[in-house]
């Protein structure tokens, strides 16, 4: 059984929550949060307002950080030095140097850090990952992927490039991520895009060209005006056979109104079943068998975190200079 300490009690924090409740060798132990406000309606454990006070409990194995994101690094390096293995929400920071820097304390100190890159338990995306590494869609040399919705209101952080790097940081990783996941390393990067008035990019649009001369025009936008519900696309092409994925809902992931999945191939339209399942729990519940069994975390290796951080920054300096850029 591995006894969680959750840190931080916005929307990830409660969606983790529930995930944990269906979880049966994980336990949330302890909340810190600043706001707990209708917390004891939900959770009867123990509620904290101190960082390191949840450090300090003995009956704690796990640090699940769903704080916002300019403080992971603290709370992750704090957590790796008080001997607590760590789930972090995804960015793990904004910068290379700064995953650098907490890769170097979690090794150091001996402790597990998984990140959430949801999208890799999504069960769609997933089932793409699949079909591509079969001969249903192989040799992959097209993707169209968009995650289109308007600023968070549930707190006003995301605005501020220094504390959510905008939409390009919080909701364009996503899939990038997946992209990188699917086809591997990136050869260059051209990205465009909006700012808000703080600085923040809040609408980009990426080509990504892979080593392997697969393309990739990845879309996102935290710009959409209120009545637009949040959608999810992607469309994954090879030479013969197209995945094409849609979802809409609410204003973030919930009140799923449609939900389309179609495969393509030799002239045949189908329709694609996907069992019911939260990505959110099918995470965490990975991530907690990995810390139970000893396993090595596959899904999501930190060099892949590491990876993806640097291909931001990549995106962001297209951004900022309007070049093709290079990946080293």
């Amino acid at each position: 059984m591995q006894r969680i300490g959750l840190a931080g009690f916005g929307f990830i924090g409660k969606t983790h929550l529930e995930a944990y409740r269906k979880i049966k060798d994980a336990e949330v132990t302890a909340i810190c949060t600043s706001t707990a406000v209708g917390l004891e309606e939900v959770f009867d454990g123990t509620v904290l307002a101190d960082y390191d006070a949840l450090l300090e409990r003995e009956d704690i194995d796990v640090i699940d950080i769903c704080v916002p994101t300019f403080l992971h690094e603290e709370y992750v390096i704090k957590a790796a030095r008080a001997k607590k293995h760590i789930i972090c929400e995804k960015p793990l920071a904004l910068t290379t140097e700064a995953v650098e820097r907490i890769m170097e304390v979690v090794r150091e100190e001996g402790v597990q850090l998984f990140v959430g890159h949801v999208l890799r338990f999504w069960p769609e995306y997933r089932l793409i990952k699949e079909y591509a590494e079969s001969d249903k869609l192989a040799d992959v040399e097209f993707i169209h992927a968009q995650r289109l919705g308007t600023l968070p209101t549930w707190s006003d952080w995301f605005q501020y490039p220094e504390k959510s790097g905008g939409a390009l940081f919080d909701l364009h990783i996503h899939d990038i991520d997946f992209v990188y996941h699917l086809l591997g390393e990136v050869e260059s990067v051209y990205a465009a895009g909006k700012q808000n008035k703080y600085g923040a990019w809040n609408q980009v649009m990426t080509t990504l060209t892979f080593k392997s001369g697969a393309k990739a025009f990845v879309e996102a936008s935290h710009r959409m005006p209120s009545s637009f519900p949040f959608t999810a696309a992607i469309r994954v092409q090879s030479q013969q056979e197209v995945m094409d994925y849609k979802l809409i809902a609410g204003e973030n992931m919930e009140r799923i109104s449609n939900r389309q999945f179609v495969y393509y191939a030799d002239n045949v339209c189908t329709s694609l079943q996907v069992e019911e399942e939260e990505a959110f729990q099918t995470e965490l519940s990975y991530f907690i068998d990995c810390l139970e069994n000893n396993k090595e975390n596959l899904v999501i290796p930190l060099d892949d975190v590491l990876y993806v951080i640097g291909l931001m920054q990549e995106i962001e300096k297209s951004l900022i200079t309007g070049s093709e850029i290079k990946v080293l």
